[in-house]
This record gives C-alpha cells, structure tokens and sequence, in this order.
C-alpha cells in the first residue's frame, strides 16, 4: 500500500505530537523512579503517618502518569510505519523535528519551565531548519534493493556503545551537561528505528511468523529498548526543554546522515547544510540555561 505524500506527513506530525505528549508525562512524573513506598514494621509514637500516606499515594500516582506517557511513546512506530508508505527515511526522520514545537509548548504548559526569548528564537531556527531539511529530501519510499544490511547494523551499534560510555561516566559526571548528551545518544537510537521499520516492511513474508524471525524486528526492539533506558538517564539530571532539543535534534541528524549508507539516498548539498543548522541549533539550545530548578528525585518530596 502506497499513501499520499500529504497524508504520510500528517500522520508523521501526529505520532510526533503523541510521542512529545508522552515524554512531557513522563518527565513530569519521573520522580518515582528510584523511590519506592515505605514498609517499617514499627513506627515511634510521633511518626507523621498522614505524611508519609501522601507520600505513598504521590508514587503510586506518579508512577501510573509515568507509563501513561511510557505507552504514548511506544505506539508512535505505529505512526511512522504508515508514514513510511509515502515518505522515505530521511523525510519521516525529518519530520520528527516537529517534535521540537511540541516539546516547547508542553513543557510550558505541564512543566512550567521558563523557557527565555533566546531559546524560544533559537528552537524557532531548529524548526524552520528541520523542515527545510525534510521539504529539501527526496519524496517517496525506499526499494528494497537499496538496503544495506551491513549499515544498519553500524549505525545501531555506534550509539550503543557511545550510550554504554556514557552510562559509565553519569556515575562521575551527573549533570545537566552529560543528561543533554545522553539526550542526544537516545535521539540517535530513536531516529534510527525507521530503518528497520521500513526493512520490516519489504523484508518479511507474511503474517506474524515472518516478523518474529526477521532480525529486523529484533534491531527495531535493541534500540527502542536501549532509548528508553538513556532518555530516563537524561530525564533525571535535566530540564526537559534542554533535554529535548538534544533528543529531537539527533533524532533527525542520525537518520539523515544514515540514510546515505543504509538506503543509498541521494547527497543533496542544501539539504545537508540544513541538517548542519539544525546540529547547530541543537548545541546553542541544549547550553542555554540547562541547570533544573527543582531536581526530579525531590518531586516526591512531600510538603511540610
């Protein structure tokens, strides 16, 4: 089934609308991670118990937000799946800096973050530079005689491993800086998953059995998988409007510059300077600003 252009990108706009819905959520309510709710068998006569009860419903209750926006943001390869039927790689993985607009306003709205004119300009620079990108593409769906296996695996494997170091250094080097750049990795990881959902789709026999054993499904799921994982990193040591640019940013450039490997997309000069503003962008945003007011791991704490 092949769809319209204009209906592709719509329904790309949409699943990037769901996805920053639920990693607002998420953000918001990421506090109940590494806390959990109190079991003392004995309690001294002036223990706060109605305290310490609202501190209990405030994880239970954070937690359900939070895999309500963990769901939001797992249905969205659905999403790209149909986009995929009438956009190719580089143009779905392009669209998906709409999701910088969407992060700007929610995390406005939900999360009450000060945003500031210079980022503001600078996020309305990354838009702009993001559909350049994705209007300057090429139209259509890839062949599957232009996928190259080979490339696909490398370029999952380089922010694998780049995560894995990453992950290795939070434990010295906590901080807003090192959550944007974790932020980027997970950007790379989720740009990237429209390669094998496109493989998946002139790749496999039908029915379920096909999907289970084409390899594609399995590097479709390592990287949502090891996404998820560094986003939550990245989520606890920073504010969601510098950890989101780095993320949305990524999630653009992996793709682009992939798709010239993994299925032979035409170089296009113009093209390629927009993906370098949006790199741009993506570094003066992640810097302004970045240090939380209110660390996440405090979410939870009750009011005395």
């Amino acid at each position: 089934m092949i769809l319209a252009p204009a209906l592709a990108a719509t329904i790309a706009v949409a699943g990037n609308f769901v996805l920053s819905l639920g990693m607002a959520i998420q953000k918001r309510h990421v506090g109940w991670i590494g806390h959990r709710p109190s079991r003392v068998p004995w309690r001294p006569a002036n223990f706060p118990i109605e305290r310490e009860r609202r501190r209990e419903g405030r994880f239970y209750r954070d937690f359900a937000a939070w895999f309500l926006g963990f769901m939001l943001g797992n249905i969205v390869p659905a999403f790209q799946y149909f986009a995929l039927m009438g956009l190719s790689t580089n143009v779905v993985g392009a669209a998906a800096g709409t999701s910088v607009a969407f992060a700007a306003i929610l995390s406005k709205l939900f999360l009450k973050e000060r945003l500031g004119n210079k980022r503001l300009a600078w996020t309305a620079l990354l838009f702009a530079a993001i559909a350049a990108a994705g209007f300057l593409g090429e139209g259509g769906s890839s062949a599957a005689e232009d996928l190259s296996p080979a490339a696909l695996y490398v370029f999952l494997g380089i922010p694998l491993v780049v995560g894995a170091a990453f992950i290795v250094l939070r434990k010295r080097f906590k901080g807003p800086r090192l959550a944007a750049a974790i932020a980027a990795v997970a950007g790379c990881l989720g740009g990237f998953m429209v390669f094998p959902l496109r493989a998946l789709q002139f790749a496999i026999v039908p029915g379920i059995a096909g999907w289970l054993g084409s390899p594609y499904l399995y590097t479709f799921l390592a990287a949502g998988a090891s996404g998820v994982i560094l986003t939550q990193m990245a989520y606890k040591d920073g504010e969601m409007s510098a950890v989101a640019p780095a993320y949305y940013g990524m999630q653009v450039l992996w793709p682009a510059l992939a798709s010239y490997f993994v299925f032979g997309a035409k170089f296009l000069p113009i093209q390629t300077a927009a993906f370098a503003l949006v790199g741009l962008c993506v570094a003066i945003i992640a810097g302004v600003h970045p240090v939380a007011k209110v660390p996440a791991r405090k979410l939870l704490t009750p009011p005395k």
